[in-house]
């Protein structure tokens, strides 16, 4: 089993050290599990901008040097990757590709949180969206994740259709057209997308993507990893055999993961 997402406290919003992460992943027999923290808001300029969000700057070299004493620690037993998920701001991300630099990452997982002003997650900005809008808007994410993934500076393309976390009726509309260029996009980049299955912590249940656009992904070749976007340890791997049988019925047969930025396949199992 493998889990490229996985948070801990520094983050302000999920429990549990990182050392309880790797010890719940060893516990339930994982083999690799990905050490990936939210990055502290890099373009902003105090140390730490938003305290309920993401780490303070000043912490990220102890989450850092913490994960990879982990990984030497436990080496014989789990491999490690060390990871951080970013947030893509178009045109402001040159600060995090800078502060990203000067660490030893192996990947990192870039998501869009934050679409058009407000936190996709935020349930009042859906109160009073007429049906008509929904279409539209999930396109202009669509679009969202695909600038992401054209940025060239991740790896892995994170929950590409959480913007129905908080209002379900999202995920039943349909946008073919913008789904298959940020699944092109995703590909073209040779980044991958991943399987989240934290969408059962919100409103819309179930995971992210859709089946849909997993049937879409498979039919335009994107490569796929599994992701629990654990923000407490016992959900490491969450769903995972739930998650294995349907790409196996979808024609998928192995997982991407990266070390030091490489990709390489494990099987689908």
């Amino acid at each position: 089993m493998i889990d490229l997402h996985t948070h801990h406290n520094r983050c302000g919003h999920a429990t549990g050290s990182l050392r309880e992460y790797v010890t719940a992943a060893l516990d339930k027999g994982v083999k690799v599990l990905g050490l990936s923290d939210h990055t502290p808001m890099f373009a902003e300029d105090a140390d730490h901008a938003l305290p309920p969000v993401a780490m303070p700057k000043s912490e990220f070299p102890s989450y850092v040097a913490e994960a990879l004493a982990l990984k030497e620690e436990f080496a014989r037993s789990i491999e490690i990757l060390v990871s951080t998920e970013a947030d893509f701001f178009s045109g402001r991300m040159d600060p995090y590709t800078e502060a990203l630099s000067r660490y030893p990452l192996d990947y990192v997982i870039g998501s869009v949180h934050m679409f058009e002003g407000r936190d996709i997650f935020d349930t009042t900005r859906w109160e009073n969206i007429a049906e008509s809008e929904l279409a539209a808007v999930k396109g202009r994410y669509f679009q969202a994740i695909a600038a992401c993934a054209r940025s060239g500076l991740f790896q892995v393309m994170g929950h590409i259709d959480a913007l129905k976390g908080n209002c379900p009726q999202l995920g039943a509309v349909p946008a073919p057209a913008a789904a298959d260029e940020m699944l092109r996009a995703i590909r073209d980049s040779g980044a991958v997308m991943e399987i989240n299955t934290s969408g059962g912590t919100k409103m819309c249940g179930g995971w992210y993507p859709e089946s849909d656009i997993l049937e879409r992904a498979f039919h335009f070749g994107v490569p796929v990893t599994f992701a629990s976007d654990a923000h407490v340890p016992d959900r490491i791997c969450d769903q995972y055999p739930e998650v294995v049988q349907v790409l196996h019925a979808i024609g998928f047969r192995t997982w991407t993961v990266f070390r030091r930025g490489t990709a390489r396949t494990l099987p689908l199992s």
